[in-house]
């Protein structure tokens, strides 16, 4: 493809930043995680902090790419995951619907 591999440095400064964003008080997931999940990705995508507005664009590129990542990895690979996950987290208990009668 082209493609050179990483330098040594750059792999660990690659590692840093993903065990970085992998831990909940990181203000890049924080910002992301906002956006993103709480408001819709539309919505999200027109609201920037001032601080990151010079970085709006690739912010933007990078946001829709992780949806479209998401969404794909969500419709390809649910089963396997629904399978692995079904031992590791126990069925919610059944909610009574009947209504006393008054």
């Amino acid at each position: 493809m082209g493609l050179t591999a990483l330098s040594s440095e750059k792999k660990a400064s690659l590692r840093g930043q993903l065990r970085n964003i992998a831990k909940k008080e990181n203000r890049v997931r924080s910002i992301i995680g906002k956006s993103c999940l709480v408001r819709g990705m539309q919505e999200s995508l027109l609201d920037f902090p001032v601080g990151l507005i010079f970085i709006k664009g690739e912010l933007t590129k990078l946001g829709w790419k992780f949806f479209n990542l998401m969404r794909h990895n969500q419709q390809v690979f649910s089963p396997y995951y629904d399978e692995i996950l079904k031992d590791i987290i126990p069925p919610a208990p059944a909610q009574e619907t009947e209504m006393e009668s008054i």
